[in-house]
């Protein structure tokens, strides 16, 4: 009898090399550096933070009661884009949708976009929305949200242009100069048309869909084939968002449009009344529109937890362009965060928290039952 012979020794490759790694170096490289020229511009008008914090919390009563019944509306109407998507959605259930999604989403900087979409289609399932009708749901607003995100910066400097003949110039915009906010601007504003215009393609047909998604599929394959990683299937997402989502958004489009624009633009009121209430009274609607919506936009740099630092310094910087002084700019960002974004992701975890308790007290009870 002969002695059964080793198992071979099966070297193993390892998967990407330089390659799977180099990107996420060349984000990291960027995001400490870009945290560093912002910590250097706060550093060195420090004198200036804490005037402006000082002035937030030495408001008139008045404009402090102003700015909290803003907060209160704008964390109040966020959820409206849920039911506007699905009809006989109640309030709470909308409520514990949307602000456990916001939570998720904005507090966890990278990954927390999907971590968000799964919680949705869990909380929707939960209340007894069909999969189909939650999934369209979930992807519309993401759309709407994007395009808001995108556009409205755009818009908001052609409004500004036509009524009060006003635009960026110069080098007053604070820790990021002017024409790189002009730059962003005009690249955001190209992003949100094309993608109107392939997102309606997409919508018009499946067989549409399935072409978007070949040429997709065919682009994003030759870069992950770069850092040799498997791709997406973009072609089963493309024609799945049309299949799910084509008939919600061609017969309610107008109450998802019209909801998303309350919900991104209210807690701009928040800025304004904080403006209001520090003397900042130069400062108009349509500039605080501008300014409130490129800091939104840098949101989509996910480098911290809401934005922390590159939207305080854009919104700043902007306010500072419009004719506020650094301190009112300060005062009027510290009272954003604090009285309106800081209350909705508490709340937004408040709410992710009642649904996972009683998605708990629940499943005890089924076993109970049974």
């Amino acid at each position: 009898m002969t002695a059964a012979a080793p198992d071979p020794v099966v070297e193993v490759a390892r998967q990407g090399g330089w390659k799977s790694w180099l990107p996420k170096v060349i984000l990291t490289i960027l995001g400490i550096a870009l945290a560093y020229f912002i910590f250097d511009y706060m550093a060195s008008n420090f004198g200036g933070f804490e005037k402006g914090v000082q002035a937030a919390f030495s408001m008139p009563m008045g404009w402090t009661i102003a700015c909290v019944a803003a907060a209160i509306v704008a964390i109040g109407v966020y959820p409206l884009t849920a039911p506007a998507a699905i009809p006989k959605l109640g309030y709470v259930p909308a409520f514990v949708d949307r602000q456990g999604g916001f939570a998720i989403s904005t507090t966890i900087p990278f990954g927390g976009g999907p971590i968000a979409v799964a919680t949705q289609y869990a909380i929707l399932a939960r209340y007894g929305v069909q999969q189909r009708l939650a999934a369209a749901a979930v992807a519309a607003d993401a759309i709407w949200t994007y395009l808001m995100t995108f556009g409205a910066p755009a818009v908001a400097l052609i409004v500004l242009w036509i009524f009060e003949r006003r635009t960026l110039n110069g080098n007053e915009c604070g820790a990021i100069p002017c024409e790189t906010i002009d730059i962003i601007i005009i690249f955001a504003g190209l992003v949100c048309l094309v993608s109107m215009v392939g997102i309606a393609f997409v919508l018009r047909s499946r067989t549409n869909a399935q072409r978007v998604g070949d040429f997709a599929q065919g682009a994003i394959g030759r870069v992950f084939r770069l850092i040799k990683r498997t791709p997406p299937n973009v072609v089963e997402s493309v024609v799945g968002f049309n299949d799910t989502a084509a008939e919600m958004v061609g017969t309610r489009w107008l109450p998802i449009t019209l909801t998303n624009i309350l919900a991104q633009l209210t807690p701009m009121f928040v800025v304004l009344a904080a403006l209001r209430g520090v003397g900042a009274g130069s400062v108009t609607v349509l500039e605080v529109f501008a300014a409130f919506s490129v800091a939104l936009l840098l949101t989509t740099v996910p480098l911290a937890p809401g934005g922390a630092g590159t939207v305080d310094a854009a919104l700043i910087g902007m306010l500072v362009a419009f004719g506020a002084s650094f301190e009112q700019a300060v005062a009027a960002d510290v009272i954003w965060r604090a009285f309106c974004f800081l209350p909705q992701m508490v709340l937004g975890w408040i709410a992710v928290g009642y649904f996972a308790i009683s998605q708990r007290i629940r499943r005890r009870k089924t076993a109970t039952a049974a």
